[in-house]
């Protein structure tokens, strides 16, 4: 066979690995995508709907409720005549305060970890008549988002002796019979609630009205959280329980939301995702480096070794996709090296030499699976730290080549 047909029957070869590799490494992308509705996404939503899901506190509504005399033309009697109206109009804080304690604890079904937290809640809610009439005070309770359980649930009036009032989710309930005008009153909202991954009130229920001042404090007993949309201003304070973040922000109206996130692992299902999804890229250029190299260093290779090879690499990939279900991204991480440290000595110092093992194959092999997926784990970082990453072998490719003479390799001469 001429050295044309040897190049192109091994490239064909190693193509056809590459693709089924890419094959296996998409399908495994696309059930991490599906997380939500795979075996893991059935025991999630089985903990949703016992424990409760990513909470969102929807704010209360405020109404000025009035009757009064209307004169109106009757058409049919061709005189006027007077009837009852009701009319209600919202009536917006003029400051609100918030105190919530945020404990969190990790739940377990089986195997399976999942991001579990109480809160107990207090909202203080100053409101001022500045409508031109005065009336009933309602107040239209919402059950939060996602909330499988709400209790110790209290409304209550500071300056009415903190008169507590049973509360009635989605149905107005009086507060006062007379709302005078200029009228001021300090509504507080207290409850507990237990959810998971997601904390946080929806601010952005105000986004059309502006608010004179909010105050927020969270304290939580962990270190292990984000904010959630942090454009609204905050400080960080460490306690001896754990963290205390301070809200604070004068005459706003903001379309974004208060809270906080746990470390998730639905969050590192979506870059394990990611990652798996760029894996045949890897793929391709671990089959090219050893092709390559193979060549340069007169390595006796048969077609089956490309298969192995290809195999150590995709189980790596494999490894994170499915072990991140059960442990957090550093152990996920650990463990699928040592497993793919434990398929590499099994198989290429015995087959391709110690030293072709030592100094091609496990270098490569810790670039494109290890260094490579650590990438993904980079936000801001992930674009710059690939492309740096694919340059480098390519410029070590390069170097290899241009140092070789292509027509002593065994492909080309047949050997």
């Amino acid at each position: 066979m001429s050295a044309s047909g040897r190049l192109f029957g091994i490239f064909v070869w190693l193509g056809g690995i590459s693709v089924a590799g890419s094959i296996v490494l998409m399908i495994t992308a696309s059930r991490i995508g599906e997380h939500k509705s795979s075996t893991y996404g059935n025991a999630y939503h089985q903990f949703q709907d016992s424990w409760g899901g990513e909470i969102e506190i929807l704010p209360p509504e405020f109404f000025l409720e009035r009757t009064f005399v209307a004169t109106i033309f009757d058409s049919l009697t061709k005189k006027n005549k007077q009837i009852t109206k009701t009319e209600r109009l919202t009536l917006i804080p003029k400051s609100i305060k918030i105190a919530s304690q945020i404990h969190h604890n990790e739940q377990n079904i089986g195997f399976l970890i999942f991001n579990a937290f109480r809160a107990t809640c207090s909202e203080t809610y100053a409101l001022r008549n500045l409508t031109d009439y005065s009336g009933k005070l309602l107040i239209d309770l919402k059950t939060p988002k996602n909330a499988n359980l709400m209790y110790d649930y209290k409304v209550s009036l500071l300056r009415h002796e903190m008169a507590e009032y049973q509360p009635k989710m989605g149905e107005p309930l009086l507060l006062v019979p007379e709302f005078d005008i200029q009228e001021e009153i300090d509504v507080v909202v207290t409850y507990s609630t237990k959810g998971m991954d997601v904390f946080k009130y929806n601010l952005s229920e105000y986004q059309n009205h502006v608010i004179g001042e909010l105050h927020a404090t969270f304290d939580l007993n962990t270190r292990d959280f984000e904010v959630y949309r942090f454009g609204i201003p905050h400080e960080i304070e460490s306690t001896a329980e754990g963290t205390r973040i301070k809200f604070q922000i004068d005459h706003f109206a903001t379309s974004q939301d208060l809270g906080v996130v746990f470390e998730s692992r639905q969050i590192y299902l979506d870059q394990m995702q990611d990652m798996v999804s760029y894996a045949p890229l890897s793929l391709a250029l671990f089959m090219l480096v050893i092709f390559v190299f193979s060549q340069i260093r007169s390595i006796s290779f048969h077609p089956l070794h490309y298969l192995f090879l290809a195999s150590i690499h995709v189980f790596y990939f494999l490894f994170v996709a499915y072990l991140i279900r059960f442990f957090g991204i550093k152990t996920t991480l650990g463990i699928s090296t040592i497993l793919t440290v434990v398929m590499f000595f099994s198989y290429s110092p015995q087959v391709l030499g110690r030293l072709f093992a030592s100094r091609v194959v496990g270098p490569y092999l810790f670039l494109l699976t290890i260094v490579y997926s650590m990438i993904f784990l980079m936000p801001v970082f992930r674009g710059l730290s690939f492309v740096l990453l694919i340059f480098l072998v390519f410029i070590s490719l390069m170097i290899a080549i241009s140092r070789s003479n292509i027509s002593e390799w065994q492909i080309v001469k047949g050997a």
